[in-house]
């Protein structure tokens, strides 16, 4: 409890959490894209990144929201719950699929060139344990490279997690998308924060939530 009451007055006082790593994604003119992921204090960088992936992936839902993208935010969820299917198996290793991703390419380099599109996201944690993600990135185009931005970075995460950080990322952007099912909030600023905190938490929906999937089914 004093823990908790803590964590509270530290927020109040200006908190601004621990910048744990910093995800960038730059496009070219020749159709490339290169994303690159730089840690700045991380004990486990492959959970962080699995934490940093679904908070990213709420952020650009809001973002995409913000700028009355709503019908391509829907989209981008749907591919992403295929995605998810994809990668998680009944038993045994996850699939490593290859996203679609058009006629983009994704060196193993960076390219010696100054892109033309930048989208960056700087990822803190607090000390009671929740997350923040502060965006930025090139106007114009939102509705096409804000989900691009984070495909691209999905690949990433799909490419070089371990199987066990794999698996639990998929299922906490499907416990993510149960979030959003349920309260139909990812326009909501709270549910930036409110629904990474549910995808990443372990167990069931709450009785609450159940109840109000089965009320909202009726009412269909």
């Amino acid at each position: 409890m004093m823990k908790r009451l803590q964590d509270f007055w530290e927020r109040l006082r200006g908190d601004k959490g621990r910048l744990r790593a910093t995800v960038r994604v730059d496009f070219y003119p020749n159709r490339t894209a290169y994303p690159s992921l730089v840690w700045h204090n991380s004990v486990d960088q492959e959970r962080d990144s699995v934490y940093l992936a679904v908070c990213l992936y709420a952020r650009i839902l809001f973002e995409l929201a913000e700028m009355n993208e709503t019908r391509v935010a829907k989209e981008l969820m749907a591919f992403l719950a295929q995605v998810t299917n994809l990668v998680l198996t009944e038993e045994g290793a996850p699939n490593r699929p290859r996203l679609p991703l058009g006629e983009l390419i994704l060196p193993t380099d960076p390219p010696s060139e100054t892109p033309s599109r930048s989208y960056a996201a700087d990822f803190f944690q607090y000390q009671d344990g929740q997350f923040r993600v502060n965006f930025q990135g090139s106007l114009g185009k939102e509705g096409v490279y804000l989900p691009t931005t984070y495909v691209v970075f999905l690949q990433d995460c799909i490419n070089r997690l371990s199987d066990q950080n794999l698996q639990h990322l998929a299922q906490s952007l499907r416990r993510l998308h149960e979030y959003y099912k349920l309260r139909q909030d990812f326009w909501d600023s709270a549910s930036v924060s409110a629904g990474p905190a549910f995808a990443l938490s372990p167990g069931e929906p709450s009785p609450e939530a159940k109840e109000a999937e089965e009320v909202k089914e009726e009412t269909n």
